[in-house]
Order: C-alpha cells, then structure tokens, then sequence
C-alpha cells in the first residue's frame, strides 16, 4: 500500500482494538486505484465521534453532530475520521437537517455522491466496492450512487462537482446523471459563490477541461454561475486556450475576464466572491496588459509592474497568443538591468531633498520623486549621491522657474 496511508493505518488499527470496524474512504481510494496523486485521507469507521475522541489522545471537534473528527498524529499529520452516517433531509439542497449514526459501511457509502467515491478500501487495501465504482473508473464515467435527481436534491453542489471531476479526470458524465444535471440546473443557485468559485476554479485547470467547459454550457449550469448566463460562446473560446500555462489564481481570472469581455470588472470579481489580494491583482494584469499592447514591454512598464506581475502579465498573453518567442527572458533582462527596482534603492531620502532645497516637506517631493525614478530608470543620472545631488538642483531650478 501507498506509504501515504501509514499513519492512517496505525488510526484504523486502534478503532479496530477498541473493537470497532474502520477503513479508508472517498478520494484516496479512488486516487489509488487511478494511480493518482493521493490527497487527503478520509477515514470512516463504526465508533461514534465520542468514541473517537476518547481513543485518541489529540483530536479536533470539526463537526461531532456530523459525525466527523479530526485525529492528530504530528505536527504534519492529521486525518478526518467520520461516524457511519445516513442523512435525514436537505431542506437547503446542500446540507442535511439531522444526520443518524449507523454500524453499516454499505448504509454509509450509500448517501455519498457518486460511484467512484463511494469506494473503501481495508487497512491491508482489500476495495469493497457495493456500487461498483471501480468498474465506473475503469470505463472513465462519472456516475451518481443511485438515482441522479435524489443525489442532486440532497445537495446541488454536486452537480458542478460531476463537470469538475470530468474535467480534472477526463472522464464523461454518464447518460442519467448528465439528464439529472440538465433537469435539475437551477438547484444551483442555492449553492453558495464561494462553493461554485472554489468548483470553477478547479474545472478550469483540468486535463480535461475542453470537455468540461462544454459540458458547461450544454448542461445550462452555466447560467447560474455569477454574469455567466449570457456567455456560452465565451466559455467555448476559453476552452480552446492552453490554460494549463497560468499559474496562479489572479492569472486565471486576469484570462476570464479577457475573453469574456467583461465591462465592470470590479463588479464581476467581487460577484465570485474572490479575496481583495487576488482581485487587485486582477485589475493590476489588466492595466499592464493593456500598456504592453499599446507599447511594448519597456523599462518603465516593469519597474511600475515589478518582475513577478510582469512575468504573470506575460502569462496571459502567452496563452492569448499575444505572445513574442522568448519574451520572459526579455522581461528578466530589461528587469535586472534596472539601476533601481524601487524607491527604497534610491540613495537620496526625502530628508536630503529638503536639505537640498532648502524648504518644507510639501507636494513638490512627490513630484520630484517621479521624475528622479524616470531620470534613474533612463539613465539620465547615476544613482550615487554626487550624481543626484546635481541633477536635484538642476531639477528645483526649472521648478522655481515654472513655480
């Protein structure tokens, strides 16, 4: 077995001595047997959450009424270890009213969202598999555990997470579960935005997301997504780029925007609910984008920018195809030919303008700044303080005469 599982191992090891069943579930099992990346480790087992808590000596109440624990084995470690649970009902399509303790895995495995992670696997990595989910990997088909509308009601989210998977595995969804996402649509507008970003983002640096952005749009959940509804077209020309370049989030959405010719993009970002820092990142790729167009990549446009915006700025337009062989190299050597990368490396400090001219802190400074960072910039002067100390005076005289 994978050496990930070790110390999740050890966790089943005592469930089992304390006279408990327990076995590894969901996605680990599911990467397993895809020969994946393994990710998170979820544990479900027969012990109730009090039982857990008393077996282990560090755990962590993430959700008791839910039935989940977190177990603590290092500083590094630690594992989500959920009760057998079946769910009453899902008044808000998302999240069950009451949840009841169960002693069966077949009970528990049942209520989950579809056949490729409703698989467990024992400590020894024997599957049991009542829903034939492994078969479903092998055929690369996403399908629910049971009736598709039933999982769907229970929660909408799963629905963008069907077009997820099959971007992120490319797999197709399979014929009753892709009708159920067609029919059952406009559950997802009771999903919060922050579910849908975190969904959307990850569907969109996918393998297979050509497929999936489709899939997208045919399906109409599309239109429930924030200032999506009008932008099927868009969505297909999406995926036809190389997304797979960009590598951040402020990249991706830098891209959104781009190609579905959004108006007020402020409005659009902050309508997904996205962190401030990524948003101003946004806004920042836009302006630099737009610069380089009209311009070219010059001195000034990456000193205002810095080397990691516009390398990121670089980025999109790689993937736009705005791209020049070899421009990243470019960007590096006009960035570390730089004489200053900020005012911080300037020599002169406000105290040795005002030494200089002889006057009060005043408006003139900050003026005077910009065009000593254009003068350095351009190599109009040297950044030593004989060589600025002249052209400061040289610059406070033109000032007094326009003055």
């Amino acid at each position: 077995m994978h050496k990930a599982f070790h110390q999740g191992i050890l966790i089943i090891e005592r469930l089992e001595d304390n006279g408990h069943e327990a076995y590894f579930v969901g996605g680990s099992v599911r990467d397993t047997l895809m020969n994946r990346i393994i990710g998170d480790i979820d544990i479900a087992t027969s012990a109730t959450p009090k039982e857990i808590q008393a077996i282990f000596p560090k755990t962590i109440d993430v959700g008791a009424e839910h039935g989940t624990i977190i177990v603590v084995t290092s500083e590094q470690e630690s594992y989500e270890v959920t009760t057998f649970r079946t769910d009453g009902t899902y008044t808000d399509n998302r999240h069950p009213d009451t949840v009841t303790f169960v002693k069966s895995l077949e009970e528990d495995l049942k209520r989950r969202d579809f056949t490729m992670n409703a698989i467990a696997m024992t400590k020894n990595g024997k599957i049991l598999d009542p829903f034939y989910g492994e078969s479903d990997i092998k055929k690369s088909v996403i399908r629910t555990v049971g009736k598709a509308t039933e999982r769907f009601k229970e929660d909408a989210l799963r629905m963008l997470r069907a077009v997820r998977f099959s971007s992120q595995l490319s797999f197709s969804v399979e014929t009753d579960t892709l009708l159920g996402i067609q029919k059952d649509q406009a559950l997802l507008e009771m999903v919060s935005v922050e579910r849908k970003t975190m969904e959307m983002e990850k569907l969109l640096k996918g393998q297979g997301v050509k497929n999936a952005l489709e899939l997208l749009v045919t399906t109409g959940l599309h239109s429930f997504l924030p200032h999506l509804e009008e932008k099927g077209n868009h969505l297909r020309e999406i995926a036809t780029l190389p997304i797979y370049k960009l590598q951040s989030r402020s990249a991706l959405w830098t891209l959104l925007v781009i190609v579905l010719e959004v108006d007020e993009v402020g409005c659009f970002l902050n309508s997904w609910k996205l962190p401030k820092k990524v948003t101003k990142a946004v806004q920042e790729n836009l302006k630099v984008i737009e610069e380089v167009k009209l311009r070219g990549w010059g001195k000034e446009v990456i000193y205002r920018s810095g080397l990691e915006q516009s390398l990121e700025a670089q980025q999109v337009l790689n993937v736009l195809g705005w791209d020049k062989q070899g421009m990243s190299v470019h960007i590096h050597k006009i960035y570390n030919s730089l004489p200053i990368h900020s005012l911080k490396d300037i020599v002169f400090d406000g105290n040795d303008l005002i030494n200089i001219a002889g006057e009060k802190r005043g408006k003139w400074i900050a003026m005077l700044y910009q065009d000593l960072e254009l003068a350095l910039i351009h190599e109009e002067t040297q950044n030593e303080r004989a060589a600025l100390k002249e052209w400061v005076c040289n610059w406070l005289q033109k000032y007094d005469q326009n003055y």
